[in-house]
C-alpha cells in the first residue's frame, strides 16, 4: 500500500478506520474528526464497534483518568485481558516497577556505545550497494537487534521474533481475537521454551549461572514473597518485544522518510544538534503508534455522545498531535519547535502512568540513526514511494526505497 503525502483536504462522510484512503493518510480524516465529530461511534467492527475521541483535551482525559478509562479488556479494539503493564492498578503498577528498572537513564546511557556499533555493522552491510530498501536493510533489524540484547536472547532469531510482531499487529485489524491469538501463541511458545530452560539452570546451578539480562531479572524477581509465573510474564515480554521493536523501526522510518521528502534532510546532517528536535517533531508528525483503546468503566457523556458502559474508546495520538488547539502551526513539520515542550506535549508515547517505559531507548536509536545514516550515505535521497504497514493502529513505511552516492 502506498503511502501518500498529505493533501490537506477534510474528508467527506463517514469515518472509517479501515477505509484505503484513511489507512495511506489518516490526517485529513482526523482533522475532519476534530472540527465535525470529536466523539465518533463505528459500528463496523465486531459486535459494538467501538468510539473514537481526536481532540488534544480529550484524549489527555482519556488516558489520565485510569478510574474511568480502564486498560484492563486490552488496549486494542478486541475485549481481551492481556494482563502485565497493559491493565490497571495495581496490577499495572507491580509491572511497571518491575520493568522500569530495565530502562533506566543510566542503563540507557551504558547501551550507546553498543547500539553504535551494531547499526554501524548493519550500514557497513549495504553502504556500497547505492541503494536499499532502508526498512529491510537498517530500520527493522535494528530495533529487533536491540530488543533481543536486553531480553538476553538469541539475535539470530531475529527473523522470526519480526515475522511474530508483524503477525501480531496485523491481527488487530480483525474483530475476531483469534487471528491475533495465533501469533501470541507464537510468542508465548518461544518464551515458554526459554524460561522452563533458565528455571532448570536456576534450580540446579542458581540466579549466578544465568546471564546479566532482562529476562533474568525477571525469573528471579518475587511478588507477595513468590516468584511470577509464565502465566504472568509472557504478557510483559509480548509487550516488549513488539513494542521493542515495530514503534522504534516505524519511529526511524518515519523520521528518515519526512526528511528526506520535506527536503530537510541535509540541514539535520549538517547540524547534528538538530537530532533531537527532529525525533521529536517525527514523534508528533508521525507517531508510531495512531492511538490505543480504554473501556469505559461507567457511562459518560462527552460533546454530547453518550458513551455507554464497557465500550471501546480510542484515543488519537495521532490527531492529538495534530490539533491546532495545542500547537501552532501543527499540520507543518518545522524543526525550530520548543523541544521541551514538544516532549511534554505530544502524546506519540502515552502518558502518565502508562509512558512507556522504553521511550529513552526508542529516541537514543533514532538519534544514533539520523546521525549515521547522515555520516556514511552521502547524497541519501527517496528512490521511490515507501509502503505502509499492515496494522490501522500503526503509521509508518513498511519499505522505503533509497539511493545515495557511492
Amino acid at each position: 500500500m502506498t503511502i501518500m503525502r498529505s493533501s490537506g483536504a477534510g474528508t467527506s462522510g463517514e469515518y472509517d478506520p479501515f477505509a484505503p484512503e484513511v489507512l495511506e493518510d489518516p490526517a485529513p480524516a482526523h482533522r475532519a474528526l476534530r472540527d465535525k465529530c470529536p466523539v465518533h461511534h463505528y459500528a463496523g467492527f465486531g459486535e459494538k464497534g467501538f468510539y473514537t475521541v481526536s481532540r488534544h483535551a480529550d484524549v489527555t482525559e482519556v488516558f489520565g483518568d485510569v478510574g474511568l478509562w480502564s486498560s484492563e479488556w486490552g488496549q486494542g479494539p478486541i475485549y481481551t485481558r492481556e494482563g502485565g503493564l497493559r491493565s490497571d492498578p495495581p496490577e499495572h503498577t507491580v509491572y511497571r516497577r518491575l520493568v522500569t528498572s530495565a530502562f533506566t537513564a543510566r542503563r540507557t546511557a551504558a547501551l550507546e556505545e553498543w547500539i553504535t556499533a551494531t547499526a554501524a555493522g548493519l550500514v557497513d552491510g549495504f553502504a556500497g550497494d547505492g541503494r536499499a530498501d532502508l526498512c529491510e536493510a537498517f530500520a527493522v533489524p535494528l530495533p529487533v537487534l536491540v530488543i533481543a540484547e536486553i531480553l538476553g536472547v538469541p539475535a539470530s532469531d531475529q527473523a522470526d521474533f519480526k515475522e511474530w510482531s508483524d503477525q501480531f499487529m496485523a491481527g488487530q485489524n480483525a474483530a475476531d481475537p483469534a487471528v491475533q491469538g495465533a501469533a501470541r501463541a507464537k510468542i508465548d511458545g518461544y518464551f515458554t521454551g526459554v524460561l522452563g530452560r533458565r528455571r532448570e539452570v536456576l534450580a540446579g546451578d542458581g540466579p549466578r549461572a544465568l546471564p546479566d539480562d532482562l529476562l533474568t531479572a525477571l525469573l528471579t524477581a518475587e511478588h507477595d514473597g513468590r516468584p511470577f509465573t509464565d502465566e504472568e510474564l509472557l504478557p510483559l515480554i509480548l509487550l516488549l518485544l513488539v513494542g521493542g521493536n515495530e514503534t522504534t523501526t516505524s519511529l526511524i522510518a518515519n523520521a528518515v522518510w519526512r526528511l528526506l521528502d520535506l527536503g530537510l534532510w541535509e540541514e539535520v546532517r549538517a547540524r547534528p544538534e538538530l537530532a533531537d528536535a527532529a525525533v521529536e517533531e517525527s514523534l508528533r508528525y508521525d507517531p508510531p503508534v495512531l492511538g490505543l483503546y480504554r473501556t469505559s468503566t461507567r457511562p459518560v457523556v462527552l460533546h454530547g455522545v453518550e458513551i455507554p458502559v464497557g465500550a471501546k474508546v480510542h484515543g488519537l495520538y495521532a490527531s492529538a498531535n495534530r490539533d491546532p488547539e495545542a500547537w501552532d502551526d501543527p499540520d507543518t513539520f518545522r524543526l525550530d519547535r520548543d523541544l521541551n515542550e514538544l516532549r511534554r506535549r505530544h502524546l506519540s508515547f502515552g502518558l502518565g502512568r502508562y509512558l512507556c517505559p522504553g521511550a529513552a531507548l526508542a529516541r537514543l536509536e533514532a538519534r544514533i540513526s539520523l546521525r549515521l545514516l547522515g555520516e556514511r550515505l552521502p547524497g541519501l535521497r527517496l528512490d521511490g514511494e515507501p509502503t505502509r504497514v499492515d496494522s490501522f493502529m500503526m503509521w509508518g513505511p513498511a519499505t522505503l526505497p533509497i539511493a545515495w552516492s557511492v
